[in-house]
């Protein structure tokens, strides 16, 4: 079993550059597309995590910061080739996944939907965002790095 890590950051105002990739705000209908592009981003990986967790949280948990901070990029023919979901948990914001189609791997898709995700919750006024991470996973790691996450302290990671 792989240990978590437990990473926040400051959410700071993002760069006026324009976006590389087209994206957009995570929809409803976007659920079943989104299933199967988790599916394949992590196929043939031991563990999956539970999608259905983040994505069909409950309208209680479902927040306008969190929805307004979830988002994907898509391609030509509008098929989701990545996507960040947000939740908010006990007023804070919390990315639940970040994944990429293992076809578009490579291309700056998830730094630039966690470029622009961290960007729009600064502009909601969210000072912060946490993310949990497993251990083994080198390549997530090494993104949240890149953007300023620093790991929360042992102690302060039980609820996050």
């Amino acid at each position: 079993m792989n240990a978590s890590i437990t990473l926040i950051a400051a959410t700071g105002p993002g760069s006026t550059v324009p976006a590389r990739v087209p994206f957009r705000q995570l929809e409803p209908a976007d659920l079943p597309q989104l299933a199967r592009l988790h599916r394949h981003a992590y196929a043939g990986q031991s563990r999956q995590r539970n999608l259905g967790r983040a994505s069909a949280s409950t309208d209680e948990r479902r927040t306008r910061i969190a929805e307004a901070a979830s988002l994907v990029t898509y391609g030509p023919e509008g098929q989701i080739t990545a996507a960040i979901i947000v939740t908010e948990r006990d007023g804070e914001a919390v990315i639940d996944e970040l994944f990429t189609h293992p076809d578009h791997r490579r291309q700056g898709l998830a730094e630039e939907l966690l470029r622009r995700s961290m960007h729009i919750l600064h502009t909601l006024g969210r000072a912060t965002v946490a993310v949990t991470v497993e251990d083994s996973n080198s390549a997530a790691l090494a993104l949240y790095l890149s953007r300023d996450f620093r790991r929360v302290p042992e102690g302060d990671n039980d609820d996050a």
